[in-house]
């Protein structure tokens, strides 16, 4: 069996762990469990919050198993015995007001935060792709759904601003934001339709280098971080760790940075990168 015990994979989800239609592949399933009887390490980097991971993954308290970096690195959690073991909150003062700034800029954005546990959504902003995030009752949703005026009514710590709509709502948006804001927020996008913000300075590679010192310790012996990501938000993360890899389907600007390109998400992108790594020891 080939030792897989100085290796760390960190898998970005939508648009690389999952195939389409956020299926799991079954080739990444299989090769996850030889990885791992290797004595591996992986688990993922996501913008998902923990309960959105557990939707489409029921078993991934068992099928990773090491810390999740959640949030785009804002929440790292342990998904096998369901405890928080690092979070960055946004400040809230100014979160609420770029919020404010984009309801008042472009009436088609939705906007929701990330609360850990579930999503505080603007109620006055319930376009087609919040509701999707939310399932679309908004008065069924297990987290709150209110007015921006009733937001700072809620006993929950913010970890990622969510902007959503369409691509040219979402770019109509962005500069204003980012000129109003500066460096009190990362930027990013995971999708065509998502604009993202965390804390200054809290990224994936801030989680990649977390989860990295975690196992370190704990094995205590150095490991290999392998990153692998689709989008934007995994620029950071791709950067940082010691090997980049990205699925064929990735952006032009993921592509620059990687060491290798893997296959189409949908075929199976993260066994594609275990088989490599067995076969010519990478």
């Amino acid at each position: 069996m080939i030792d897989f015990s100085h290796y760390l994979i960190v898998t970005d989800l939508d648009g690389t762990f999952f195939g389409k239609g956020a299926r799991l592949v079954e080739h990444n399933l299989a090769a996850m469990e030889t990885f791992k009887a290797g004595g591996g390490h992986i688990t993922a980097g996501t913008g998902r919050i923990p309960t959105n991971i557990r939707k489409g993954i029921p078993t991934c308290g068992e099928l990773f198993n090491a810390p999740a970096i959640t949030a785009n690195g804002a929440f790292i959690y342990d998904l096998t015995h369901d405890v928080c073991l690092q979070a960055t909150p946004m400040d809230p003062t100014a979160t609420l007001a770029a919020a404010r700034l984009v309801e008042s800029l472009n009436p088609k954005v939705g906007m929701r935060v990330s609360t850990g546990k579930s999503f505080l959504v603007n109620r006055d902003r319930l376009n087609p792709a919040i509701l999707r995030d939310i399932g679309g009752d908004p008065d069924t949703y297990a987290g709150d759904v209110l007015p921006l005026a009733q937001w700072e009514t809620v006993d929950a710590q913010w970890y990622k601003m969510v902007f959503r709509g369409e691509f040219e709502d979402l770019l109509s948006v962005r500069p204003a934001v980012e000129a109003a804001f500066g460096d009190t927020f990362e930027y990013s996008v995971s999708s065509p339709h998502f604009f993202e913000l965390q804390r200054k300075g809290c990224t994936k590679a801030t989680g990649l280098r977390f989860v990295a010192d975690f196992l370190e310790e704990t094995l205590g012996h150095p490991v290999v971080t392998v990153a692998v990501g689709d989008q934007e938000n995994d620029l950071p993360m791709l950067l940082a760790a010691d090997m980049a890899a990205c699925p064929d389907n990735a952006v032009e600007a993921v592509k620059a940075v990687c060491d290798l390109r893997l296959c189409h998400h949908d075929e199976g992108c993260i066994a594609d990168l275990i088989g490599r790594l067995e076969t010519k020891g990478l």
